[in-house]
């Protein structure tokens, strides 16, 4: 009977044990997805901002990236996902987003590289930051849709 208890017990951790990589896994997958989305995000912008001229293309495929990050984001931060495929929506047909929309889905792409690295590293990284470097609250928005663009705005979207 006492081996059938420890046999019990042994199943049970080796269980509790893969349960735990499954989750970090999941994780993982979910933040690495994320991670693309921004990182190929900022280096369009880059390539904007150098003064290349807007890639319908790369704009479909910027949606396609924020689409897959969303997938495995809703396992572990729904907010974060529902704001991912939002910018799915945006990279579709940036040009029917306005200022006031991209703050009211909060999908700028300051405010979303704070919340991934809130998920990234828990604790270390407040969730909202409230003073950037120079001291001023968040950062400009900048929109593809040139009647929203001014000198001012820095990345955003």
């Amino acid at each position: 009977m006492i081996d059938t208890i420890i046999s019990g017990l042994f199943n049970l951790v080796r269980t509790l044990k893969e349960m735990g990589k499954d989750q970090r896994e999941l994780r993982d997958n979910a933040l690495r997805a994320i991670s693309h989305a921004l990182n190929e995000t900022y280096l369009y912008y880059r390539d904007i901002d150098s003064g290349k001229a807007r890639n319908l293309d790369t704009e479909a495929q910027l949606s396609r990236y924020w689409s897959a990050a969303a997938i495995p984001l809703r396992h572990i931060d729904d907010n974060l996902a529902s704001i991912c495929d939002y910018k799915s929506e945006y990279w579709i047909n940036p040009e029917s987003w306005d200022i006031k929309k991209i703050k009211q889905f909060k999908i700028g792409l300051e405010e979303v590289r704070e919340q991934y690295r809130h998920l990234l590293y828990p604790g270390l990284f407040p969730s909202k930051r409230r003073n950037n470097r120079w001291g001023k609250r968040g950062r400009g928005k900048i929109s593809l849709n040139p009647s929203l663009r001014t000198r001012d705005n820095n990345k955003g979207v």
